[in-house]
């Protein structure tokens, strides 16, 4: 007589372990660059909270005048120093991004001010299916924001609306290593987040905007509001092609 078996027990857990083993092979695969000057009061939880997500981290430090690099060291970082003084945001991670391992396939971008939730980070990993370029949304909780940073990133988000990106200045984002190829920012200071957008503008893929809280604390901001201005107006000129 034929004898119908049911399902082994126990093959649930088994795919379970398999599913794992493979999302933290992929993790293995991404890297998460953290460009930091002056940070170390908020750097060594925001690593922390990477490597608790199972990331590897790169903070590349920018002339920073406190413990920001021997403190996100502890935390698990490795650490990357800009030669020379200060340089700005966007050369800090042109350093980082000319320098990936070859095994990298996916670049998370977050700050070090604590601005960014690393709890967020697996809501980013988990949508990575859907897009090249995956970018914060803090518009939805814009009236959190300073009011100069409200008015200044919802002027920049709509002169760079063709690119996307609902919150063009927002500084976490998890890319696609292949979308990105040799790409490097060419600007200064702030232009990191505009010099990618103006990307996205021009090279096709998909970009997806998550909501993300907008946290804002006692931190006095780094941007110099006419320097800054007038750096967006001059990306804006080299690229002005893209947004034609």
């Amino acid at each position: 007589m034929l004898k119908i078996l049911g399902p082994l027990s126990g093959t649930g857990g088994a795919s379970r372990d398999v599913e794992e083993r493979a999302d933290a092979a992929a993790r293995a695969r991404a890297l998460i660059l953290i460009p930091a000057r002056n940070e170390a009061a908020t750097i060594e939880a925001v690593v922390r909270g990477c490597r608790r997500a199972g990331f590897a981290v790169r903070v590349i430090d920018d002339g920073s005048e406190d413990d920001t690099a021997a403190l996100a060291a502890e935390a698990g970082a490795e650490i990357v120093t800009v030669p020379g003084p200060h340089h700005g945001k966007t050369i800090a991670l042109h350093h980082g991004l000319a320098r990936l391992p070859d095994a990298v396939e996916w670049i998370f971008f977050l700050d070090g001010d604590g601005q960014h939730l690393p709890a967020d980070l697996d809501r980013f990993w988990q949508a990575r299916g859907e897009a090249d370029m995956i970018v914060g949304n803090r518009l939805p909780e814009s009236g959190r924001m300073p009011l100069l940073r409200r008015w200044t990133n919802r002027a920049m988000s709509s002169v760079l609306r063709g690119s996307g990106i609902l919150d063009s200045q927002c500084g976490f984002r998890l890319v696609r290593r292949a979308w990105l190829g040799t790409w490097l920012p060419a600007g200064h200071h702030f232009q990191f987040e505009t010099e990618l957008a103006l990307l996205a503008a021009t090279r096709p893929g998909r970009v997806l905007n998550v909501p993300i809280p907008a946290i804002y604390a006692d931190e006095q901001s780094k941007i110099v509001p006419w320097r800054d201005t007038v750096n967006f107006a001059r990306c804006l000129f080299r690229y002005r092609r893209a947004l034609n």
